[in-house]
């Protein structure tokens, strides 16, 4: 070896270090993206982990999809909430499933085991039913996880189509399957239930409810709040529902029905979610027509969602006032500025309210669902033997 080979040794050394130094920490950037799952959640017998998932690689071209398994309903860990309420008398149940939370397109299907996704869910869910708790009519709340896609698979579906076979399925087959374990075990025969979703909850909800006959009146059901549902029209509702009594509502108390709405300001651009004579139900006067909300003289509070770092607001009620079905369109159309900060960041696109779509219209909700269940007693409640 020359004496030239030996000068450069060292710095061939010292250059290879630097490369391998500098691919690590590329490699360390790209193992944890938006919701990457970080912690396993062990199972109850403290055996079972999430360590058998693929080994993360720094580079992942064509890498292959991963699903997890579905959630095990008889283990308490795979619900949110598990019957949850601030009474030992509550007046009604409710069956919940949260809109898109994560966004991963490495993995673009929700998984539980991990820490962040349960955390997230349990956070989003706590401040939705904050508002919508009320302590004078007290309900008992389930929510399951399910295996929802995430945000840019939803952002590229065609809501309009047939869901089955997409990424989609697999949180529609949780929603069954959940609640069928939630009618065997923990529904009280005799006590009205309420579906609530929103967004793609309100799809897997839907799914549910057109694949489940034995969900009736006269089971329990006493209203779905479908909120951000996308892309269905009434006529489909009616078509889809025929024979069953199940409909779209249109009143304050009628019971058996569908509730939807997606909030946009009138001005609001092409939204993927709203089709023309799409359904829509105003959640402030029930109808679904235009006649305007009254809230000229409201004292009620109105909230508004904003991020994770910032997650809520409020404003008066009144500023609602003159909220609106649009059938044309199929949107519920609100006066809020579309560039304000009720707006959600715009997620969505400018004027397109859909983070909101259960905030805005939390009080009304609130009161609305003890009012149907109060019906639904009326006409179904067995008299005590």
């Amino acid at each position: 070896m020359n004496a030239v080979s030996k000068k450069l040794r060292p710095v061939r050394f010292l250059f290879a270090l630097l490369i391998c130094a500098a691919l690590f920490a590329l490699a360390s950037c790209s193992f944890f993206r938006a919701d990457e799952p970080e912690t396993s959640v062990e199972a109850e017998d403290k055996t079972e982990t999430a360590a058998a998932e693929p080994a993360k690689t720094a580079v992942e071209i064509n890498a292959p999809l991963v699903i997890p398994p579905p959630p095990d309903y008889a283990n308490p860990a795979s619900w949110v909430r598990m019957g949850e309420t601030d009474s030992i008398l509550p007046e009604f149940e409710i069956f919940y499933i949260y809109p898109t939370l994560f966004q991963n397109k490495r993995r673009p299907v929700m998984d539980h085991r991990f820490e962040r996704i349960r955390t997230k869910a349990s956070d989003y869910i706590g401040l939705t039913f904050g508002l919508l708790a009320d302590p004078v009519h007290p309900l008992k709340l389930y929510a399951p996880f399910v295996r929802q896609a995430d945000y840019s698979t939803s952002l590229e579906t065609d809501f309009g189509a047939d869901l089955s076979g997409t990424l989609f399925q697999y949180g529609i087959e949780d929603t069954k399957t959940a609640f069928a374990y939630f009618m065997k075990f923990f529904h009280t025969p005799g006590m009205p239930f309420i579906l609530i979703g929103h967004s793609q909850g309100a799809s897997d909800l839907y799914e549910l409810l057109r694949a489940t006959p034995e969900i009736t009146p006269e089971s329990g059901f006493a209203a779905a709040y479908l909120a951000g549902l996308p892309k269905k029209t009434a006529a489909e509702i009616e078509r889809d529902f025929a024979g069953r009594r199940i409909r779209l509502g249109k009143g304050a108390d009628d019971t058996g029905v569908i509730l939807t709405w997606n909030t946009i300001t009138e001005d609001a651009g092409e939204n993927m979610l709203t089709v023309p004579g799409g359904a829509v139900v105003n959640p402030v006067n029930w109808k679904t027509d235009d006649t305007p909300a009254d809230l000229s003289g409201s004292q009620e509070t109105a909230y508004y969602y904003v991020s994770e770092k910032e997650p809520a607001g409020t404003f008066k009620a009144s500023l609602l006032d003159g909220t609106h079905a649009d059938p044309e369109r199929g949107a519920l159309i609100v006066n809020l500025p579309g560039d304000s900060q009720y707006d959600a960041s715009a997620q969505m696109g400018e004027g397109i309210f859909h983070a909101n779509d259960i905030f805005f219209f939390a009080s009304f909700l609130r009161d609305n669902m003890v009012r149907r269940a109060s019906a639904w007693r009326a006409k179904y409640a067995r008299p005590e033997e």
